[in-house]
């Protein structure tokens, strides 16, 4: 479970922006928050970025993944692969050498090519919480920290230090040899891969789950994802017809060789007749939906947070409310599993869909750094937050908080 993340110097954000799933007290909602049962804290189980093209939404989930990329990529080669999951791991590597690491600090400013890159990450597994910070000045890792907290008690403990000069190690790390660890080489990814300690490999565990949607790129919407197990296929199905989808099955052609030459979907009609059709002839949308439907089912069966970048792209508003729902309802969301989106889609951005904690925007100053902020932390000029009950697609799009795609109406920088 994700709690918070923040991050400085990334791309187009110059200063720390931090985005939180800790749910404020507003009155409202409360059945839909993911309630942690050791400590009674309450977690939000969506938040939606909205705002201009360019405004730096998708660099919010971006500097997720980078953190992600720089904790695991090291980690791939040595990994014990069975038979069954050698493809998927062959393709997740091959996604972590596309999005590659680099220079990424913001470029409208010279003198931040010389400022870390830094990350800060809360995080929640089964019983402990984990804060990791890494910061990196061209690659280097100047500063690591991983500290550990059993949920319900006060105390976090250290489990380790790092700094360019010095490295402190925590009592479950003791007897480590650090010496050599290569400085471009996180020290959580060493130890994972040179030693057997539950709690490093129960945090790394957690960089591993999080699941990546990235419509940016067209090759995604041309994948086919669909359950393996029949109960799962029949949950398949059943979602779809759920959401106004006339497919009951498919059907898979192979040449001589054993490789997918043609795939076929079945739609049953009214009067019980069956009709196929090629799956390049169905919508654009229905083929989006098979890219990340068994995707956020996987999510929600194991409690785990999806993050997905233009998510409404080519989805009727009503499916997008669909997904979103999925999330927010109990009844569908029993593992604590949370929605991590971008959108331009105002038709969901109401009291009726989201809570005002889960609506988030992202902006651009004058001088090209950006910055993201959350509906509720937002303030009118008498000073009041937005109502519960206020229409927030009209408010948003007539510039009243600062990150609409029309009018250069934003927020006084300055004071914040």
């Amino acid at each position: 479970m994700l709690c918070q993340f923040s991050f400085q110097n990334f791309k187009c954000f110059k200063q720390e922006a931090l985005l939180d799933f800790c749910a404020e007290s507003i009155g409202k909602s409360d059945k839909r928050l993911i309630i942690d049962e050791a400590d009674g804290e309450k977690f939000l189980p969506v938040i939606a970025i909205y705002g201009p093209n360019g405004g730096g939404k998708s660099t919010v989930l971006e500097a997720l993944g980078f953190l992600r990329t720089c904790v695991v990529r090291n980690m791939l080669p040595s990994l014990s692969i069975d038979k069954n999951s050698k493809e998927d791991i062959s393709k997740f590597m091959h996604r972590l050498l596309e999005t590659g690491t680099g220079e990424k600090y913001h470029k409208f400013d010279n003198d931040c090519k010389s400022i870390p890159v830094s990350f800060d990450v809360l995080f929640r597994t089964v019983n402990k919480e984990y804060r990791f910070q890494l910061s990196l000045l061209h690659d280097v890792i100047v500063e690591e920290n991983l500290y550990m907290r059993v949920i319900g008690e006060t105390d976090a403990v250290i489990v380790f230090e790092r700094s360019e000069e010095d490295c402190f190690l925590g009592d479950s790390l003791q007897g480590i040899a650090v010496e050599k660890v290569k400085s471009t080489m996180p020290l959580i990814s060493h130890i994972s891969i040179n030693y057997d300690i539950e709690l490093i490999n129960d945090a790394v565990s957690w960089f591993f789950e999080l699941s990546f949607l990235d419509y940016d790129n067209p090759r995604r919407e041309n994948r086919i994802l669909f359950p393996k197990a029949k109960s799962q296929q029949k949950n398949f199905f059943e979602m779809l017809y759920r959401m106004d989808i006339n497919i009951s099955g498919f059907r898979i052609e192979k040449d001589l060789d054993g490789n997918i030459s043609k795939i076929y979907t079945k739609h049953t009609l009214e009067d019980g007749t069956s009709h196929e059709l090629l799956f390049e002839e169905e919508s654009s949308g229905t083929r989006k939906l098979f890219s990340c439907l068994a995707d956020i089912m996987e999510c929600l069966r194991k409690g785990k947070l999806i993050i997905a970048d233009e998510l409404d792209a080519k989805l009727h508003p009503k499916l997008l409310r669909f997904i979103i729902e999925m999330f927010t309802d109990p009844k569908s969301n029993k593992k604590g599993a949370q929605l991590l989106l971008t959108s331009h889609d105002i038709t969901t951005m109401i009291p009726e869909v989201f809570r005002r904690d889960e609506i988030w925007f992202c902006a651009l100053n004058p001088d090209n750094a950006s910055k993201l902020y959350s509906l509720i932390a937002f303030r009118k000029e008498n000073g009041k937050p937005p109502r519960n009950d206020e229409v927030y697609g009209k408010r948003y799009l007539e510039g009243h908080y600062g990150a609409d795609p029309y009018i250069r109406r934003i927020l006084d920088w300055g004071g914040g």
